[in-house]
């Protein structure tokens, strides 16, 4: 009996911590059999150009994760920051929207977006770290409020990017698409921060309990507030290049995608309940997975219908697995 028990315990235990690598495997093989062209070394490079600007926004997501909190504004945030850009551009079209073509004029919109992003997260982070409201209310909120003030700003109409980021989301270095690039660069960057870094470390002391950290010394406040500024600006650099990829901002862009975002970190190994999350080879591998399912989808022409079914699916096994690995670590 204790035989069997610590087999299925054994099982488990694989099951949580390579049970992603053995569903994206199976899916390749799977979308390979169904579609000839899924496997070729075009559309693999399209998954990663596909997976690479909300793989920002996971980066992000997983600061947050880490602390045992959680910021479901982050599709919203997205597309009032997408919004704003697209606002612009379509306002004084013979001096702003030609100053917008120029590259200089372009980084300046784009850095203060990002600056407006990380505003997003900073109040986010201070009403959850000093006011200590609940995560889950606090971003839904801020989420609300936002999705509002970008439809009034667009009219609920659909509004066309500045075409300089167009040509830069769509772009490439050699045969590497660039958002490719940046998604490399902020895993590399970020996941140093979480490794080898007081901070990262500090991070991971906080969701595991709180209050022994501050017992420590750790400047627990402080910290969450930072991990929240740190998924806002994310965030917004994911959803600039998103809506660069896509030429325009409709009125559902960016709705459902807080919950992809905390889907592919979850699947990825970090927890809901904080403490314990990765972004490489991790949350990486969460995003990459999620966005083979849709491309694979895609490839077969299957209904709309089924894509919701699929997303429903994938957060639903995020969560179990979750779960699981939680119960274990309790035993």
């Amino acid at each position: 009996m204790k035989a069997n028990q610590h087999l299925g315990n054994a099982l488990l235990l694989l099951l949580t911590k390579h049970g992603v690598y053995a569903a994206l495997l199976t899916l390749v093989i799977l979308f390979s059999l169904a579609n000839r062209q899924f496997c070729t070394s075009d559309n693999l490079l399209l998954i990663l150009q596909q997976a690479s600007p909300m793989g920002i926004a996971v980066v992000g997501m997983v600061f947050v994760l880490l602390v045992a909190g959680i910021d479901i504004s982050v599709g919203r945030s997205m597309f009032l920051i997408s919004t704003v850009i697209g606002f612009l551009g379509t306002i004084g079209n013979d001096v702003l929207g030609a100053w917008l073509n120029h590259s200089w004029g372009l980084a300046l919109i784009l850095g203060l977006v990002v600056v407006m992003g990380g505003m997003i997260g900073l109040l986010n982070g201070v009403l959850v770290a000093r006011w200590h409201m609940l995560p889950f209310i606090v971003t839904l909120a801020t989420g609300s409020i936002m999705r509002g003030v970008g439809l009034k700003l667009s009219g609920s109409a659909s509004l066309n990017v500045p075409p300089k980021l167009v040509t830069l989301a769509n772009g490439r270095v050699g045969f590497i698409p660039i958002v490719v690039v940046v998604f490399v660069v902020v895993v590399v960057i970020f996941d140093y921060v979480l490794r080898h870094t007081q901070y990262g470390r500090h991070l991971m002391a906080i969701g595991a309990s709180a209050k022994n950290a501050n017992r420590a010394g750790i400047k627990v406040n402080r910290n969450l507030v930072i991990a929240y500024v740190v998924c806002g600006v994310l965030g917004a650099v994911g959803g600039i290049l998103s809506a660069g990829q896509i030429g325009s901002v409709a009125a559902g862009f960016g709705e459902g995608n807080e919950f992809i975002v905390i889907s592919a970190a979850v699947l990825g190994g970090t927890s809901l309940f904080g403490g314990k999350g990765s972004i490489f080879p991790g949350a990486v591998i969460g995003i990459i997975l999620i966005t083979t399912i849709m491309n694979g989808l895609a490839m077969m022409n299957a209904s709309p219908f089924i894509y919701t079914i699929a997303k429903g699916l994938v957060i639903f096994f995020a969560i179990a697995l979750d779960s699981i690995r939680y119960r274990g670590e309790l035993r």
